[in-house]
């Protein structure tokens, strides 16, 4: 409907357009639709030895994203995990088989304490967060695992002329086909479980597709799937793009999968596959190929950053061997290795980790404490018996099942937030490489700390020793894992924001008994722990951009450069462009570099404000309640 509407806008404004051109318009409109069809062309190249400004910037060395919107990666999560044993394969391709016995455990230990807090009769004193708080938790998890491995099997992106002839959005259901496709499934995932004879699926939209890697550490991208047969249907042709993982070993020819699959991307599969016929028939062409090969910045005209030719792509750098000083001609990928090597021979503090362990298991026993301390004689707890005291643990009650359920309930809450902040610590050591990289950048150009780091060292003297420096600096910048550890780290940002915002409204609401609820002492040891690593991320992520953005360092090779002038007057033309060129380099990392910015709603600067203005407003609201005058941080500027 949307697009029928805006088509008729289209429309009407080409016609309303007709009526106000003049012969001069029309004749520029010919030419502009004419374009470049009649010019004579000739064969061109792109210059190596110039630069662009998404080289300086990073942009050209492109990391991989994901095809489908954030949106469709939280739905495709929340199915994943709701229905979790039913994707075994994909968490098996995503994980291990051991981590996903694990997930599984963990999932049916969740089913089995739920199905006991219904089955229970009578009143057992068991809240329900306490049993199904760790759903949430498995939800969070999921959604950001699947956001986190979306890049390794990328979807075709549709295209106005795909093959499909009717196209529907996931908004608009999976229509009566996807549902009988959906239950299906079950059915036979079922019969795969439980042997049963005469539960079948109609097995007539398979499509075998067999794809063998035969080397599981240097991964061979497949053929771009061969001229499909005629009869062959574009949602199958799109199953077998969208399975396909050049990583794996596996075959995804299991119908199951292909039945889950095209339930989970319902109409969006009818509009991904194109295909380009050449004059012995069509070939499934995916697009994510070709954007990944035109985003390579090797083959974008800066072939100079690997190339043998030490004229021109290499800079002269001393390195130590011992006490000797060498020469040696290196390129940007050398230094960068050079630099790598060092950092991962770095070894890391485990201070954030045991601070995870330590958080877990207080989480996961706050429920007894608080129990145990709502007692209503705190004194008579040490001379309670040990059968005594794990009743009033668990409840006071002495059922087996609820003592199963609130046990069951322990293990699954506690492996779920050590997997949480086992996260954050991934991102925690993450950043921290991205710290040390600055670091050892900063000390190519000084040559004591550069024999003592074990870097390479060059001066800044010459215009293409300036040009690889950028080149170096943008490089180092874009290596290692970026949106997946922005993806984790945006999901502890978004968790804090939750859990502040629900901690002020229940302190607005009733302040004088906000903490005679358990959930609420788990809220403020949630909020505590996850402001301490988002403090660490923020403190991290400012030094590393203050060390890329070190001016001084340019400074200091100016005033090298007249230095140098003063000893060779001879050659003060040439290092005067040379000066020139670190001005106008200082200029354009000072344009094109940005503080250090949180990722989450600080990428957007509409969510950011209306964050910020509810944010702060409920914490203002919460001091002027406590303190007993009125205080509005949200007028506040950032």
């Amino acid at each position: 409907m949307a697009s029928k509407v805006r088509d008729a806008v289209v429309w009407y404004q080409k016609k309303i357009g007709a009526y106000d051109q003049q012969i001069w318009e029309k004749s520029v409109e010919q030419r502009e639709i004419k374009g470049l069809r009649n010019k004579p062309k000739k064969t061109g190249h792109v210059k190596p030895d110039l630069i662009d400004v998404d080289l300086v910037r990073g942009s050209a060395f492109a990391k991989a994203k994901p095809e489908s919107p954030w949106t469709s990666l939280t739905r495709k999560g929340l199915v994943r995990v709701v229905f979790f044993p039913f994707f075994f394969r994909w968490w098996i391709q995503v994980t291990s088989r051991a981590i996903f016995l694990l997930l599984l455990c963990l999932y049916l230990l969740q089913v089995a304490a739920a199905a006991l807090f219904f089955t229970i009769p009578g009143p057992h004193g068991i809240p329900t967060t306490e049993v199904f708080g760790a759903t949430w938790l498995m939800l969070l998890l999921g959604t950001v695992h699947c956001q986190i491995v979306s890049t390794r099997t990328p979807k075709p992106s549709g295209s106005p002329g795909g093959s499909s002839g009717k196209r529907r959005r996931w908004g608009d259901g999976p229509g009566v086909a996807g549902w009988v496709k959906f239950f299906l499934v079950l059915l036979y995932s079922w019969g795969r479980l439980v042997p049963m004879s005469s539960v079948r699926p109609n097995h007539t939209h398979t499509h075998t597709h067999t794809h063998t890697n035969t080397d599981a550490h240097s991964p061979v991208p497949p053929p771009l799937q061969e001229a499909p047969k005629s009869g062959t249907s574009c949602s199958s042709r799109c199953s077998s793009l969208r399975t396909q993982d050049s990583e794996s070993t596996r075959h995804e020819s299991e119908t199951e999968d292909l039945l889950w699959e095209d339930f989970l991307h319902c109409a969006e599969c009818h509009s991904s596959c194109t295909s380009e016929t050449d004059g012995e028939g069509g070939t499934a062409v995916c697009p994510a190929a070709k954007k990944e090969y035109r985003d390579d910045p090797f083959h974008q005209g800066h072939s100079w950053l690997h190339s043998s030719n030490p004229g021109l792509e290499r800079v002269s750098a001393i390195v130590w061997e011992g006490n000797d000083c060498k020469k040696a001609d290196m390129s940007v990928l050398e230094i960068s290795g050079m630099i790598m090597n060092k950092v991962n021979l770095y070894t890391p503090g485990i201070g954030y980790q045991i601070f995870g362990n330590l958080v877990s298991v207080t989480l996961g026993l706050t429920p007894f404490a608080y129990r145990l301390s709502q007692y209503k004689d705190l004194d008579q707890l040490t001379q309670l018996s040990a059968n005594e005291l794990i009743s009033v643990a668990f409840g006071s009650s002495s059922d087996v099942m609820v003592i199963v359920m609130v046990t069951l309930s322990f293990m699954v809450r506690v492996c779920l937030i050590w997997l949480f902040f086992f996260l954050l610590s991934v991102a925690e050591r993450t950043y921290k490489q991205r710290l040390l990289f600055a670091k050892l950048f900063g000390h190519l150009t000084s040559a004591r700390r550069a024999r003592k780091s074990e870097v390479p060292h060059f001066r800044l003297k010459k215009v293409q020793n300036i040009k690889m420096w950028l080149s170096l600096r943008s490089y180092l910048k874009r290596r290692g894992p970026q949106r997946s550890v922005d993806v984790i780290v945006s999901s502890a940002f978004l968790l804090t924001l939750s859990v502040v915002f629900i901690c002020c409204a229940q302190l607005l609401h009733v302040h004088e008994t906000f903490l005679d609820c358990h959930y609420n002492w788990e809220l403020v040891i949630w909020c505590s722990s996850l402001s301490l690593f988002l403090l660490r991320f923020v403190t991290l992520g400012s030094e590393t951009s203050k060390k890329y953005s070190n001016t001084s360092l340019l400074l200091t090779e100016q005033i090298n450069l007249y230095l140098k002038m003063e000893k060779k007057p001879n050659k003060k033309e040439e290092l005067t462009l040379v000066n020139n060129v670190l001005k106008l380099a200082t200029k354009l990392l000072k344009e094109l570099d940005a503080p250090f910015r949180l990722y989450g709603l600080t990428m957007n600067p509409l969510l950011y404000n209306i964050t910020q203005v509810v944010i702060l407003s409920a914490v203002s609201g919460v001091i002027s309640d406590l303190l007993g005058f009125n205080l509005k941080l949200w007028k506040i500027k950032s």
